[in-house]
């Protein structure tokens, strides 16, 4: 299903204040996590052993291939993914979004299920979840709904669904990321188009997109 995102299309989020980026955990919040785990998750032990054992947890990385994190990965799978991708349903996204490395950990744990059917159910438990976590849904939709088919029924659940968000909650790159996902598409969604072109008056970064996914100047009229 991911066969086709290369290092050259799988960009990183850019690390500026208007975009989703992994950020380093603060001191002590390791011992807090522990102390406010909700219900055990194998998933979350792989990614803190991960962190521990300094091990590369960077989606198709050239030097290693996350070897030892997706060795880990694939125990927990089995021969089938069936183990992963329960984990991968069950996590809630407050406690993963305080790991270490969770974005990265988290992308190349969907990445390696290996049916394609199990992304789409992993997708399908999330989306009732992600109103509040607006950071967790800008992340999938950028870097893994993006890059699944367009007639896929879960793709496009996916984008309605942040396009609600964005337009109640007008997060920047949430707005930035829909714009590259939809290209020309957006225009069919008027409410996001004049919340983008607000934005790309005193924005260089969202007048870009427009430009560039929209084909629409930000003085044109919407």
């Amino acid at each position: 299903m991911f066969e086709s995102i290369g290092n050259d299309r799988l960009r990183s989020i850019r690390s500026s204040p208007n975009r989703v980026a992994n950020s380093p955990t603060p001191p002590g919040m390791n011992e807090l996590n522990s102390m406010n785990h909700k219900k055990s998750n194998p998933l979350y032990d792989i990614i803190r052993k991960a962190h521990e054992q300094n091990w590369c947890v960077t989606p198709y990385c050239t030097t290693c291939g996350s070897r030892e994190y997706r060795n880990a990965i694939k125990e927990l799978s089995g021969p089938l993914g069936g183990g992963l991708a329960d984990a991968l349903a069950d996590i809630d996204l407050q406690e993963i979004s305080l790991l270490p490395n969770w974005q990265d950990a988290l992308l190349v744990a969907i990445m390696d299920l290996p049916i394609s059917q199990q992304v789409d159910g992993v997708l399908e438990a999330w989306l009732p979840k992600m109103s509040d976590h607006v950071a967790f849904a800008d992340l999938i939709l950028y870097k893994i709904v993006h890059y699944m088919r367009k007639d896929n029924v879960m793709r496009n659940n996916w984008i309605e669904r942040c396009i609600d968000i964005a337009i109640n909650s007008r997060n920047f790159s949430l707005i930035e990321s829909l714009l590259l996902v939809l290209r020309r598409e957006a225009w069919n969604y008027r409410k996001l188009i004049a919340i983008a072109k607000e934005y790309s008056y005193s924005s260089a970064q969202m007048d870009r997109a427009l430009r560039n996914s929209c084909k629409l100047r930000a003085m044109e009229s919407v």
